[in-house]
């Protein structure tokens, strides 16, 4: 019963991006809009027509094209915006979507910088939001686009995307500087970014998005982070279920390091509380009045994992009730990230090895 109260202390207070929050169309702000794409070719072309649709008209659509071997860069010629080509692997010391943030960077000459994944599709008001919003904070500002899934395997995210979410500790009592951003997104001012490096100044970091947000908040400048709701959304790894083990297996044991001390004892003790409840199973098969204890607390662990993974993504009640397959595949892929990152010091992601 603990841990699942400690739930309502991680997920209590999670903020999803609104339209209200639209107050102007952004007149008056040039903003710079960098993709960074390496092998984009099934997404880029989704992101750019919603970026064509946007109330707030960007001063500028930069696209990355980070050496892709796929038809990225003809896909891209095929919209009415400026293309930076690399066409070779990043200099030595350097992560690539770093690489490729920067590069961006210095193509634009926006005064507002808007960094964008490139499987990311905007709602029409999502641009002048976002921008009235980093305008109003100050600093950073990042959101987690919602989980947009078409196919059941895509479900195996659900772990982590509630994960991602609490690791920043923005949305639980108690946690004043979140350890980073959401990468998907992130906003700031030009003056803020090139005064603190930018992405030079993280250049080596594999979660480049909480090396940012470190940077930001350690100089003394707010970071602001949020949900993108109906507003921002992206679909990930469609590739099948080994892109989802891949994708996540990356690099999540090593940002597991970087959560905060509170907030990761009580994620740890949240999952622990959802693994003791399905364990006890065998157990409460023999008793009665056990096993109606555990089908209370089973479901009130379902009913939890459900109210708060529909704000992330398309997840639904049944997906929240076979929670146990989500957590045991979680597990499975924490374990594999974690020998991939701290025995092998490498990880394999869209073609390209990367050393962590």
């Amino acid at each position: 019963m603990i841990a699942w109260l400690t739930g309502l202390l991680i997920f209590g207070r999670l903020k999803v991006l609104e339209p209200s929050h639209l107050n102007d169309d952004g007149a008056g702000r040039k903003i710079s809009l960098i993709i960074p794409a390496r092998n984009e070719e099934k997404n880029i072309g989704k992101l750019l027509e919603s970026i064509s649709k946007q109330k707030t008209v960007p001063h500028e659509v930069i696209v990355v094209d980070d050496n892709s071997s796929d038809g990225t860069a003809e896909i891209v010629s095929g919209y009415n915006v400026k293309l930076v080509k690399l066409e070779s692997d990043p200099p030595a010391g350097w992560i690539g979507k770093s690489w490729a943030c920067w590069n961006g960077y210095l193509a634009s000459v926006g005064d507002v910088l808007v960094f964008l994944d490139a499987d990311v599709e905007l709602s029409p008001e999502a641009l002048g939001t976002i921008v009235n919003l980093q305008e109003l904070k100050g600093g950073l500002f990042s959101v987690q686009p919602y989980h947009r899934m078409e196919r059941f395997y895509e479900s195996f995210s659900l772990v982590f995307n509630l994960i991602v979410v609490a690791s920043l500790g923005n949305f639980m009592a108690g946690e004043r500087n979140p350890p980073g951003a959401f990468g998907p997104c992130m906003v700031c001012s030009r003056s803020d970014y090139s005064s603190l490096g930018g992405h030079e100044a993280i250049k080596s970091n594999v979660l480049d998005d909480i090396g940012l947000g470190r940077t930001f908040w350690k100089n003394g400048l707010p970071v602001s982070n949020t949900l993108g709701g109906e507003m921002i959304s992206f679909r990930m790894y469609p590739g099948g279920i080994g892109e989802v083990l891949k994708g996540w297996g990356k690099n999540f044991a090593k940002g597991a390091g970087s959560t905060p001390p509170l907030t990761l004892i009580m994620m740890v003790l949240w999952i622990t509380g959802v693994f003791s409840t399905f364990l006890r199973l065998p157990v409460a098969l023999g008793f009665q009045i056990q096993f109606i204890a555990f089908i209370i607390m089973y479901l009130a662990y379902a009913v939890q994992i459900y109210l708060y993974s529909r704000k992330i993504g398309s997840f639904s009640i049944g997906h929240a009730l076979i929670f146990p397959v989500y957590f045991l595949f979680f597990f499975y892929t924490f374990i594999y990230s974690g020998l991939r990152t701290l025995l092998f010091k490498r990880v394999s992601w869209k073609g390209r090895d990367i050393d962590v």
